[in-house]
């Protein structure tokens, strides 16, 4: 490997490890996150924040489907599919562990479509996995 290559490998690495801290700590202890990083219990209840946030992220995984769709290159588009399924994962999971306020027709709703995008989600990954591998 390049030695630009490996600067670049180990750049990705550690963005990728202090992502995965911040993202699991936020995911798994959210009132801890809340209570205890520095200055994120200092916004107010409706959190712009938080949700400008969220949609960045999410803005940042429509890219990754789009930039995969386009190439469509083995890597790029299992890549893109494994974080959107990871995604709609934890998505659908939180929600239906959250219907307590929900009317039963709303928590019909918010299931069946969260539940069908991971459906689709982890359909689409096999499939790719399928065809990649077939055309090797």
């Amino acid at each position: 490997m390049n030695p630009t290559a490996t600067w670049l490998r180990a750049g990705l690495l550690a963005l990728a490890a202090l992502q995965t801290l911040v993202s699991v700590w936020q995911y798994v202890f959210p009132r801890s996150f809340y209570d205890d990083f520095p200055t994120v219990s200092l916004d107010p209840p409706y959190n712009e924040h938080l949700l400008s946030d969220v949609g960045g992220l999410g803005l940042a995984l429509t890219a990754m489907l789009f930039f995969a769709a386009g190439v469509m290159e083995r890597r790029v588009v299992l890549s893109a599919l494994t974080g959107y399924v990871i995604y709609a994962g934890t998505h659908f999971l939180f929600h239906v562990r959250h219907f307590d306020h929900f009317s039963l027709r709303d928590a019909i709703g918010v299931g069946t479509g969260l539940g069908l995008e991971w459906a689709l989600a982890l359909v689409l990954l096999y499939v790719a996995w399928r065809h990649h591998r077939a055309a090797v």
